[in-house]
């Protein structure tokens, strides 16, 4: 078996770019998400490539399936809107242990729709730094303002 490449960072991608990355050309590096996080899981080829136990969360952001332990397409989803805190719980074990065993390669870019008035909707790409983002002299009037909330055990996993 060759050693597998050192892992290819790659910035934001779409959920789109991150489907072609789901073990089926084997000139690519296996990645999987999981809350938007992108990791390579090469390694784990026998688990997430092609014809492996898991090989149905390769490609995209399993978030919501980890968190119910689903192998169900519509919880193939980054949506965790709506989970418990049992399953919320569980997909943090799964990010430590995604974090701790894998190396993050990138993030996936969010799509918000936008809407001018007119009965038509169009989808435009943000990413986080556009997301609530204050203005140079203050914080913006118009979001209201939320306490930060620190995840324990984060800085220490990066």
């Amino acid at each position: 078996m060759e050693p597998l490449p050192p892992p290819v960072q790659l910035g934001e991608i779409t959920e789109e770019e991150l489907k072609t990355y789901d073990g089926s050309d084997s000139k690519k590096p296996l990645l999987m998400a999981i809350k938007g996080q992108i990791y390579d899981v090469s390694q784990g080829r026998m688990f997430y490539g092609p014809g492996g136990p898991y090989a149905l969360f390769a490609g995209k952001d399993a978030s919501r399936a980890l968190a119910k332990m689903s192998f169900e397409e519509q919880d193939l989803t980054g949506d965790i809107s709506g989970l418990g805190p049992f399953e919320l719980e569980a997909l943090q074990d799964w990010e430590y242990k995604f974090m701790s065993k894998y190396t993050k390669v990138g993030t996936i870019k969010k799509t918000v729709p936008v809407t001018d008035g007119s009965s038509t909707v169009e989808t435009t790409e943000t990413t986080d730094r556009d997301i609530a983002k204050p203005a140079e002299d203050g914080p913006s009037e118009s979001l209201p303002a939320k306490p930060v909330e620190a995840t324990a055990g984060v800085d220490a996993q990066e």
